[in-house]
């Protein structure tokens, strides 16, 4: 009798742990996660360090729209993650030049832009699974135009950013 109740004791315990500990890593995996900016790159809109919100449901429910900020994978670096936000769609022409962004030929507006530049890319002409990403921080940020890099598959596509929650809470949209 006395086995039974140890053996039913060591079963509750184990289940008090074991399924919570399986819920958060579904929610993390599935859901939502955080995640830590490491660099400069999307200055001003993120600064090194911030504690990002990021929903890994929106992307299994929704198509990535341009203007929207996002953890990916590049293809050479394995599963780190990126922050960059992205700027071109599938079947679009990227350009930049003299500092400017132009889709299918029309200049875009990008008033969350601090640093510009004027390096002339493109146009580079996307294929029907390709996104095209950049750092807000033009001049400094290791993107969609380099080489190494070139542009994102969607499955590549990790999260979107809804939030800055440390130092100083602010909602990403």
């Amino acid at each position: 009798m006395a086995k039974n109740k140890i053996a039913k004791e060591i079963l509750e315990w184990a289940l008090t742990i074991i399924i919570p500990v399986v819920a958060a890593l579904l929610i993390h995996q599935y859901l939502f996660t955080f995640a830590r900016v490491d660099g400069i790159s999307m200055l001003d809109t993120l600064h090194e360090n911030n504690i990002m919100g990021v929903s890994r449901l929106h992307y299994r429910l929704n198509e990535p729209q341009r203007g929207e900020i996002i953890t990916c994978n590049y293809p050479e670096d394995g599963n780190k993650l990126f922050v960059k936000r992205i700027i071109g769609l599938p079947g679009e022409t990227v350009e930049l030049f003299m500092g400017q962004l132009f889709i299918d030929g029309e200049m875009m507006d990008e008033d969350y832009l601090t640093y510009f530049d004027y390096r002339a890319f493109g146009p580079v002409t996307l294929g029907e699974d390709e996104f095209l990403v950049m750092g807000d921080n033009r001049p400094r940020s290791r993107d969609s135009r380099s080489a190494d890099v070139g542009p994102l598959k969607r499955s590549e596509i990790k999260g979107k950013v809804r939030m800055v929650l440390w130092p100083e809470f602010k909602k990403i949209e």
